[in-house]
């Protein structure tokens, strides 16, 4: 009997992870000593507990101190040895994520005898640009996924799987039986995936509508870009990819519509934490509506927080977008007002409290 080769098995399987965390860089380079950091919470991938730790004035190996920032990636988890792949990026002023570095393989603990240790980034990001282009109100947002092996219990767990030969499907552009012509460009897809994901594709594609007949249908009102992405995400799970970079937030703006019509309920939750990353006195009015008009409470409620805040509200309240909510969502309008005086109110009383003391 012939022994299957295990040549292109792997003894472990993947865990891969996103996090996104704030650091109040304003306040922690006022307040944290030099060769001192400010930590994340912890968090867990693959088994093991993390911490991304943030240097405002650098680390010890920093060359320049004080020039640059250092990041690093933290294993919590003790007494254990760990290889992992580290990437990170920072979101731009604008909400456009932007690498930094290039991912990198590290294994833990970095020196022998050690039960917890550090891998990252000494120079990070100089200050002077930090501060110029990718602080927002002084708050530095960073992005990072960490890929680690995990042991699986007892089997050999060879290469591919469902989702790895799902997402070969599409990449390697096998046994398509579907095209779709959108903006003029014609893009190919599967009509039984499509169907599985997507209950509004479901019905298109298998029910009594013309697109059931079809092998070729024209998507209207969308652009070929935004209709790449949500293909991007039915087969992975992710609307961002190496060949489709970072979607700006008006694209991302046009995802989060497509993604509610066609039910695709996991790619509007992405949607909306990519737009609640970007919120800024040129976006979060437009989001806000987006918001309203699409039922997502929760990027509602962010929009509201961020443009009540008295030195934000100032600022929109002499634009454009602000004189639609006016004619267009008078109800918006009103709970966006009534915010804003509750927290002015609320100002107001810690102000004459504090003089009262």
């Amino acid at each position: 009997m012939e022994v299957p080769s295990l040549q292109s098995c792997s003894l472990a399987l993947i865990k891969s992870s996103t996090h996104h965390i704030e650091f109040n860089y304003s306040k922690s380079k006022h307040h944290v000593a030099v060769n001192q950091y400010v930590s994340s919470p912890p968090f867990s991938v693959g088994g093991y507990d993390w911490a991304l730790i943030f240097y405002p004035h650098g680390s010890k190996m920093e060359g320049q101190k004080g020039t640059y920032v250092s990041v690093f990636l933290k294993l919590l988890t003790q007494k254990m040895e760990v290889d992992a792949e580290f990437s990170v990026k920072v979101l731009h002023k604008t909400g456009m994520p932007i690498f930094l570095t290039e991912p990198k393989l590290c294994t833990f603990p970095s020196h022998p005898g050690k039960s917890s240790s550090t891998w990252g980034y000494p120079n990070f990001v100089s200050t002077d640009k930090l501060e110029a282009h990718l602080c927002k109100d002084g708050i530095l947002v960073i992005s990072f996924n960490i890929a680690v092996p995990s042991a699986p219990s007892g089997i050999y767990d060879c290469t591919g799987g469902l989702c790895d030969d799902i997402k070969k499907l599409w990449r390697e552009g096998e046994r398509f039986d579907l095209t779709f012509e959108v903006e003029g460009e014609k893009i190919s897809a599967h009509r039984f995936i499509l169907a599985a994901r997507s209950p509004v594709f479901a019905a298109e594609l298998y029910g009594s509508m013309t697109e059931a007949k079809s092998s070729c249908i024209e998507i209207k009102d969308m652009k070929a870009e935004v209709f790449r992405a949500l293909l991007c995400f039915v087969y992975t799970d992710d609307y961002e990819t190496d060949k489709l970079k970072f979607l700006s937030v008006e694209l991302v703006h046009d995802l989060f519509i497509a993604s509610d019509r066609y039910a695709l309920e996991k790619l509007k939750v992405q949607c909306q934490q990519r737009l609640c990353m970007a919120l800024s006195i040129e976006t979060v009015l437009t989001t806000l509506i987006l918001a309203e008009r699409h039922s997502a409470p929760w990027l509602k409620e962010k929009c509201l927080e961020f443009a009540s805040k008295s030195e934000n509200f100032t600022q929109l309240a002499v634009t454009e977008d602000y004189l639609q909510i006016m004619q267009s969502f008078p109800s918006l309008f009103v709970e966006l007002r009534q915010r804003v005086k509750h927290l002015s109110n609320s100002v107001n009383n810690a102000a004459k409290k504090q003089k009262i003391g």
